[in-house]
């Protein structure tokens, strides 16, 4: 018989930062997106997946350079503690 266990999660340090009208951004491919933030100086484009289309307040999540994501806003503030 298959039975299920019961474990708990490692603790776990996100980085994030949140969607917002300085920034701008588009669909590069399938579920691959790229935002870039509205600045005179050097533009910086980050590639990210997303399952949906991202809006402002929802969050950009690295947990590495090769994996960074799209996180909706309730998702986000439902798994980490955000002080705002």
């Amino acid at each position: 018989m298959i039975e299920f266990k019961s474990y708990t999660s490692k603790p776990i340090i996100r980085q994030a930062f949140q969607l917002n009208e300085r920034h701008e951004w588009a669909k590069v491919s399938d579920a691959t997106y790229a935002v870039a933030e509205k600045t005179d100086e050097t533009t910086n484009i980050i590639k990210f997946k997303a399952y949906q289309e991202p809006v402002i307040g929802d969050w950009i999540v690295r947990l590495t350079l090769e994996d960074t994501y799209h996180c909706t806003d309730a998702v986000f503030r439902e798994r980490n503690i955000v002080e705002n």
